[in-house]
């Protein structure tokens, strides 16, 4: 259980760290660094290219390449936020993050649930398309963005 909120916390030091400076939010360099190690394992693993996920915060486009598709999953795996059942769980996100973004999960959650792919790679992908066309906004300013 430990672990587990150690990768809650890890997911919403992330978020954080794209709040703009002037929000007075700062961020340990170490856990900075740890995540970061984090994604380049998820690039190593996947294969995807750092252009890849450059384009797809800076153009706002969901790539549909299998290797894109595999490092959401691996991130969401990496942060505990989705099971060996390939269930999503963006509602442990809830125990760590401040109460005023709890409602836009919770609406997250209720809206898309886990959408089943054929593995967990498109589960994954699936269900970060259908948060996009929920609340896009919160998405690509608060969670994508955490991947480029």
């Amino acid at each position: 259980m430990a672990a587990r909120h150690l990768s809650l916390i890890l997911a919403l030091l992330v978020i954080y760290d794209l709040i703009p400076v002037n929000q007075g939010v700062e961020i340990n360099p170490t856990i900075i660094r740890q995540v970061r190690k984090l994604r380049m394992r998820c690039i190593n693993q996947t294969g995807v290219s750092v252009e890849t996920l450059d384009k797809s915060v800076k153009n706002r486009i969901l790539p549909a390449e299998p290797d894109f598709k595999c490092f959401l999953y691996c991130m969401f795996d990496m942060f505990g936020l989705i099971d060996s059942q390939n269930i999503m769980h963006l509602e442990a996100l809830l125990e760590v993050l401040p109460e005023e973004i709890h409602k836009t999960i919770n609406g997250l959650v209720g809206a898309c649930g886990t959408q089943k792919g054929k593995d967990g790679c498109d589960t994954a992908y699936e269900t970060v398309k259908c948060y996009i066309a929920t609340n896009g906004k919160f998405i690509w300013e608060e969670i994508i963005v955490l991947i480029g």
